[in-house]
């Protein structure tokens, strides 16, 4: 992950990538690699590349967040992020993440001093507290149904 402050797109990036977006979805249904040809903006040679049908799913998410005003970043499943770039990508402080660390609600491992952590468990992480929030919610639902209160 890169430390630099995150830009987000420009207005004329913005709808750049929803052209793209636009452009792209039709191939994402075919099954195996699609072509595409490139143009460059300063007279570069025109270049046809094949694009793997996953690399052409994730290039289409990604465009689409951009269309929507979003930061886009990739971070490859198998990264080892520090504390606080772990922090950043659940959206809690450093010491809190330090915590379940601790807790043993998240494994890692220590580079000498510093503590760090493997990208997909701190995903796994995410996706299990989010399913479990989702049951809770049902659950009160549920009982909020049953008490007749409205909801």
């Amino acid at each position: 992950m890169n430390d630099s402050i995150i830009d987000l797109p420009s207005h004329d990036d913005a709808l750049a990538a929803q052209i793209a977006v636009d452009a792209f979805r039709p191939f994402a249904a075919e099954r195996g690699p699609t072509s595409v040809r490139l143009l460059g903006a300063s007279g570069a040679p025109e270049v046809e590349v094949r694009l793997p049908s996953e690399a052409l799913h994730v290039l289409i998410r990604a465009l689409t967040h951009m269309a929507n005003g979003h930061a886009v970043t990739l971070l490859p499943v198998r990264a080892e992020l520090t504390t606080q770039q772990a922090a950043d990508l659940l959206g809690v402080s450093r010491p809190h993440l330090v915590g379940l660390l601790e807790a043993g609600k998240i494994a890692f491992h220590r580079v000498g001093t510093h503590r760090r952590v493997r990208a997909v468990d701190v995903l796994a992480w995410r996706k299990q507290r989010r399913a479990e929030s989702e049951r809770l919610l049902d659950e009160l639902a549920a009982d909020a149904q049953e008490l007749d209160l409205g909801y």
